[in-house]
């Protein structure tokens, strides 16, 4: 009887730790390069290039086929990884449909503050973070966000996806009255990052 008692004491305690464990690693976000199953930690420099950014209106639809970014990650490791979007750019843009009108992008207020909190990447901009487009005749107008929320998937490659951010839309001549902005980002380097 003793020795169930005592059994029963241990299985509480390994549970009692491991729960412990849980707790203390789930709220910490960890950068890291896999190499063949094994993390480095890694900060600096994330490059990602994305073949869908999307602008929804009720105007029309932009759609541009190449867009890059690049977020300097301060550290490697924390509940909250701070960090900076220091380079954003948009190309090969058109609107959708059955006439396609070329269309430029200019981006503002370039760098934007990032955080990254588990597989959840915020950018908060209280300026706004945002883009100058036009498109002859359709659209002429500054679209601009202070908080956009992409999601975090770990793959080859890990992809960082922003679906239908709300953006404002007040700033321009053709302005439209509702406008998203959704793009789905492959990091292209460093090789193997994964978000732990």
């Amino acid at each position: 009887m003793k020795l169930l008692k005592n059994l029963a004491l241990a299985a509480i305690a390994v549970a009692a730790f491991m729960a412990f464990v849980g707790v203390g690693t789930a709220s910490a976000t960890q950068l890291c390069t896999d190499a063949g199953g094994v993390c480095t930690e890694y900060s600096g420099n994330i490059n990602g290039t994305s073949t869908n950014a999307t602008l929804s209106t009720n105007l029309a639809n932009v759609e541009c086929s190449h867009s890059t970014t690049t977020i300097n990650a301060s550290t490697s490791t924390g509940e909250s990884i701070p960090g900076e979007v220091t380079a954003l750019a948009f190309t090969g843009c058109q609107t959708e449909g059955l006439v396609h009108t070329a269309c430029t992008v200019t981006v503002r207020n370039i760098p934007y503050p990032a955080s990254l909190s588990g597989k959840t990447l915020t950018v908060s901009d209280p300026e706004g973070a945002g883009a100058k487009v036009v498109c002859s005749g359709i659209i002429s107008c500054e679209f601009l966000t202070t908080d956009a929320t992409l999601t975090i998937t770990n793959g080859a490659p890990t992809v960082a996806k922003a679906e239908n951010v709300k953006l404002s839309h007040e700033t321009g001549a053709l302005c439209p009255e509702t406008a998203t902005w959704s793009a789905t980002y492959a990091v292209t380097s460093p090789t193997g990052l994964t978000v732990l």
